[in-house]
């Protein structure tokens, strides 16, 4: 396991919400936002939503990169123009026949320092003096289809990029998603982070244990704690639980850090005085204090127990020079009530990349892993952010931009920005296949 590249920490005990309610979400209505944000030393554009293409003329087919133009007053190029996802983008260029601003501030043009997503610009102005109007989108999109995207301009602020704050917005028609707004916001959020992660999965033994994989980047140490939950799930109508929950944490080298099974054993007090203490005696709990790195976590069953369980992980303190990166959590595939699954709460805006990977792991010995994994990710209202079973099925492009491709076509990868709140990823076998399968979250 320590050989896989793990992913970030996610969320806690609103797991349960998901499995009652997976509701299929349309085409928004609302065309095209994008918002643009100072978040921590960094300034952020995040863009979701739909497009109508109808009513527009291509133009042509290109390649693009992420940057912001708030005005140009030259002669060769005049006006503003946002673009927003990742860099070298192949991309197609519509006509826009109708006018919008043609400036949302007085900065010339700069070039994001990342990206992510689906490309995605618009462009109001002049070139050499004629009136030139376009949008531009993924190469080959389709109209109406759901799009999202981040860029990000490290050690920026608007008034160093010259935006100045208000919404912009550009039409062509009053048809569903004939528009494309941007919203320059004044609000200065703090650093975005993923602060906390869970992941319910049918614990077994041998190979079929829970086993939670995270990353600290940075530079200063993180307080953590690490909770494996059973009896605690029966409060969700969780039915087969994992009776007495075991931890074990292990470092990057495989070398075991920390362990518990009964938290009151250890730790009594000051896993109390974190707020977060277990509410069954006999499940487990660790407060550590880990310097950056790689972890791995493992929940099994004292003396062999199985059943249905639940590891969490908790950034204590939050922000700082160090955050959680990633998290992956191996574990039994099952159906019904027994899919694995990975929730995560981020405090901001955020890109992720989600993964569910099943045939990559007889790689590292596996067996039994789940033949062709399927992704879905799900908000805290129970909405399908997206699904995908074959990852080069829809956002292939996408994908592969950010470096995070599975190694398998069969298997099952998303992208999507989210906003601040706490989000599921369940990982399921297409047509009801079983195995042992593993699901990341990647914040970009």
């Amino acid at each position: 396991m320590k050989s896989l590249e793990f992913l970030k920490p996610t969320l806690a005990t609103t797991l349960a919400i998901v499995l009652t309610s997976l509701l299929s979400v349309g085409p928004a209505q609302a065309g095209y936002t994008v918002t643009l944000q100072q978040v921590g030393p960094d300034v952020v554009a995040t863009g979701s939503g739909a497009i109508g293409l109808h009513g527009l003329t291509f133009y042509h087919s290109s390649s693009a990169n992420p940057a912001i133009m708030p005005f140009s007053s030259k002669f060769l190029v005049r006006g503003a123009s946002i673009y927003t996802g990742p860099a070298s983008s192949s991309v197609d260029s519509y006509f826009v026949p109708q006018s919008g601003p043609t400036g949302f501030g007085s900065g010339s043009a700069t070039y994001a320092s990342s990206g992510s997503g689906d490309m995605v610009g618009i462009f109001e102005g002049f070139i050499y003096g004629d009136p030139l109007r376009l949008l531009t989108v993924p190469r080959g999109y389709v109209s109406g289809t759901a799009l999202s995207d981040m860029a990000t301009y490290s050690g920026k602020t608007l008034a160093t990029l010259g935006v100045t704050p208000g919404t912009y917005v550009w039409t062509w028609g009053t048809g569903a998603n004939q528009n494309f707004t941007l919203k320059v916001l004044t609000a200065i959020l703090p650093a975005t982070n993923i602060t906390n992660i869970s992941t319910r999965a049918s614990v077994e033994t041998g190979q079929g244990v829970a086993i939670a994989g995270f990353i600290i980047t940075g530079t200063d140490p993180k307080q953590v704690v690490i909770r494996g939950l059973g009896p605690t799930l029966t409060n969700s109508k969780v039915t087969g639980v994992l009776a007495d929950p075991t931890l074990r944490l292990f470092d990057g080298s495989g070398t075991p850090i920390s362990s518990n099974n009964d938290w009151k054993n250890t730790q009594q007090a000051a896993i109390q005085a974190t707020g977060l203490a277990p509410s069954f005696d006999v499940e487990s709990a660790i407060l550590i204090t880990l310097q950056p790195g790689n972890y791995t976590a493992i929940l099994s069953g004292n003396s062999g127990s199985t059943g249905v369980g639940l590891v969490e992980l908790y950034d204590i303190v939050g922000g700082g020079l160090s955050v959680l990166a990633n998290v992956s959590t191996r574990g039994v595939v099952g159906t019904n009530q027994n899919v694995l699954i990975a929730g995560f709460i981020t405090n901001g805006s955020s890109q992720v990349v989600v993964r569910g990977l099943g045939p990559t792991l007889t790689q590292y010995g596996v067996s039994g892993a789940l033949a062709d994994p399927v992704v879905t990710l799900v908000d805290q209202n129970g909405n399908v952010v997206r699904s995908n079973n074959n990852w080069k099925d829809t956002q292939q492009a996408a994908i592969s931009a950010t470096g995070k491709a599975p190694p398998n076509d069969l298997e099952a990868a998303i992208v999507a920005t989210v906003a601040p709140g706490n989000y599921t990823a369940i990982l399921s076998g297409n047509g009801g296949g079983i195995g042992i399968g593993l699901v990341e979250v990647y914040k970009l």
